[in-house]
């Protein structure tokens, strides 16, 4: 697999990610050699914008000019998408799904060809920029040896980080993204929706916490979860905990569930930061408290 970065490399389908994927593809020094998508004017848009790339006929003439095949189609389509397509041995069939193990590439396993999955911890807006979005990420890696290597330095190539996920794990890291991902967007939703409670129209909630949860990633991001977690818990300000208690009890107690098993997950993170046994355990008392009333 040294010289796999020289296969010629195609997609089969060229939506958000499949279209980023390809683009950083290139950008990394892999030919990317056909791109196919059930809408055409999407493998053209995408095709445009790299050289040599052109636009495949069916999926399965991706399939007979490639090497490496990226199957970048919804979840729910990997496996019958590679189920229909003749594959040969000594190339590459990788799919791009978080959820999924291999076995939804079992035909082109059978064919003789190496399985992959390939997934970056990453979501996609449609735009220019998506490409440059690879880089810094994960990547949730599976196969065997010799193409686990290879989607391992492809995966340093374009800027991220490789990790090797058993097909057993898998669950266990699609969870990791839907908590870094979705959950943020769910929590940010929660805070929105207390902004209109006390009379900030619901459109600007979500607009005016945008720049403190983008700051907060961009601290994340510098210094890492434990140094820049900020707030009540932080400090060890049990008085403010146990007011946020109260006031959640009294106009929205739907959301002490919430609050609960998040301030407990926030209060192990202070630990790691300094903050003493006994304030840590008077905040998860306060927060016990709201559970048992």
């Amino acid at each position: 697999m040294d010289e796999a970065i020289r296969w010629r490399a195609g997609l089969i389908g060229a939506g958000r990610l499949g279209s980023a994927l390809a683009v950083a593809l290139a950008r990394a020094g892999v030919t990317v050699n056909a791109a196919y998508d059930r809408e055409l004017v999407r493998a053209e848009l995408l095709a445009g914008r790299i050289p040599g790339c052109s636009v495949a006929a069916s999926a399965q003439a991706a399939v007979d000019s490639c090497e490496l095949v990226f199957l970048t189609v919804p979840d729910d389509a990997i496996e019958p998408v590679c189920s229909g397509l003749e594959w040969r041995p000594d190339m590459a069939a990788v799919h791009c799904s978080g959820a999924h193990g291999l076995d939804v590439l079992e035909r082109a396993r059978q064919a003789g060809a190496w399985v992959g999955g390939f997934h970056p911890v990453q979501t996609f807006a449609g735009t220019e920029a998506d490409a440059e979005r690879l880089g810094g990420c994960v990547f949730g890696i599976e196969a065997a040896e010799p193409l686990r290597g290879y989607l391992e330095e492809l995966a340093r190539r374009l800027g991220g980080y490789p990790l090797v996920v058993a097909g057993s794990d898998r669950a266990l890291y699609h969870a990791a993204a839907v908590f870094a991902s979705n959950a943020v967007v769910t929590l940010a939703a929660v805070a929105a929706r207390i902004l209109h409670e006390l009379g900030l129209p619901a459109d600007e909630a979500t607009r005016g916490l945008a720049p403190l949860m983008r700051t907060t990633v961009e601290n994340i991001e510098r210094l890492g979860a434990v140094q820049a977690l900020t707030g009540p818990v932080a400090r060890g300000d049990v008085e403010t905990v146990r007011r946020h208690v109260a006031a959640l009890a009294a106009r929205l107690p739907e959301l002490l569930g919430l609050y609960r098993e998040v301030t407990r997950q926030t209060v192990a993170l202070a630990e790691r930061r300094g903050l003493d046994v006994a304030t840590a355990r008077a905040i998860l008392a306060a927060v016990q408290a709201a559970q048992e009333s």
